[in-house]
This record gives structure tokens, sequence and C-alpha cells, in this order.
């Protein structure tokens, strides 16, 4: 039995390699907490939709910054910056209560 491989099929070997590690790091990559998730979709249930007209973190208008649009535990949120994101990373409870009281 010859033990080398010809060039073509050690090729197919390596693409079939590099797609089943993209597609293990798509799966696992977006489940861990440290992920942004602001910028894609997973396709999964429908999220709640953002209930408020302004930032939750600031109290602010949408109309300054770069919108910040995300889910977190199946809530829509938007936020009026990325400062904002960030402090909502620290303390999503205290800003999540907002949601609730309204």
């Amino acid at each position: 039995m010859n033990a080398t491989k010809s060039p073509a099929t050690v090729a197919a070997l390596v693409i079939a390699s590099a797609l089943m590690v993209t597609a293990a790091f798509g799966i696992v990559g977006c489940s861990s907490s440290g992920h942004d998730h602001s910028s894609h979709s997973h396709g999964s249930a429908a999220a709640k939709p953002y209930p408020l007209t302004k930032c939750i973190v600031s109290d602010d208008a949408f109309d300054h910054g770069k919108l910040v649009v995300f889910v977190h535990n199946g809530q829509e949120i938007k936020l009026c910056c990325q400062d904002c994101r960030k402090d909502f990373d620290k303390d999503p409870a205290k800003y999540l209560s907002k949601l609730t009281s309204k």
C-alpha cells in the first residue's frame, strides 16, 4: 500500500479541516459571554423588542454617537454609544431593572 498522498488529496484534507475548525469556532465562540454580539444575529427565537425611546444607560436620545444594538438574555438592548456598552456590561441588572419598571 502506498503511504504517500497526492497533492490534490492533501489539499482537500487541509480545506476540509479548515472548514471544520471554522465551523467549530462559529458555534462555540459565540456562546462565550465575552463575545460582542452587537454586529450579528444568531437566528434563534426573536428577542423581546426594546421598549424605550432613549439609551437605557445614559437616558440620552439616540441622536449622538454610534447606536449600539444587541441582545442580552433574549432582550434587545439599544444604547446611544459604545461607552454606554462598557457601563452596561459592568452591571447589566442595574440597567435592565429600568425595563421592568416601565
